[in-house]
């Protein structure tokens, strides 16, 4: 386990709630823009971050529906997890997979589309026929609550 300084939580605090660039951080944070590059280059190859990646809003590009997909597979082995997943990658609307546990489901997969008819056939004709799917439950997502929650708590303990 990485131990967080307090320039760490309150990168990872602002860029948990906020889309700020380096220079902004680095007034916010009182280091130099270099610093706060390293400290984040650091906890990217610490794995405490994935990346900067910037949240796409995938309304504004026409994906209307929002799902969150429910799905069990025949198998619980690490192949045919794998070959799902390798599956799962060839469709682009798929932008999310969560293996789970303690539901009915294997995996919670996350997926947008533009409507009814193309999730239809993203779950009918694409994920529907990977093999070892024996089962789909579809959740659309009515609203979305992303960096709402203070996290800072969370920091503090670690």
């Amino acid at each position: 386990m990485m131990e967080l300084d307090r320039f760490d939580k309150q990168i990872l605090e602002i860029l948990t709630h906020e889309d700020v660039n380096l220079n902004e951080l680095s007034e916010r944070i009182n280091l130099s823009v270099s610093s706060i590059h390293r400290r984040i280059k650091h906890l990217i190859e610490s794995n405490i971050m994935t990346n900067l990646k910037r949240d796409i809003n995938f309304e504004k590009l026409g994906f209307k529906l929002h799902v969150i997909l429910q799905v069990s597979l025949d198998k619980h082995d690490t192949d045919t997890f794998a070959m799902f997943l390798d599956e799962l990658e060839n469709i682009p609307e798929v932008i999310n997979a969560f293996l789970v546990t303690g539901q009915s489901a294997d995996f919670l997969v996350e997926v947008v589309a533009k409507d009814m008819e193309n999730y239809s056939d993203i779950l009918l004709r694409r994920i529907g026929k990977i093999d070892h799917v024996v089962a789909l439950h579809s959740s659309f997502v009515i609203k979305e609550y992303n960096n709402v929650f203070n996290c800072s708590g969370l920091l503090n303990r670690a």
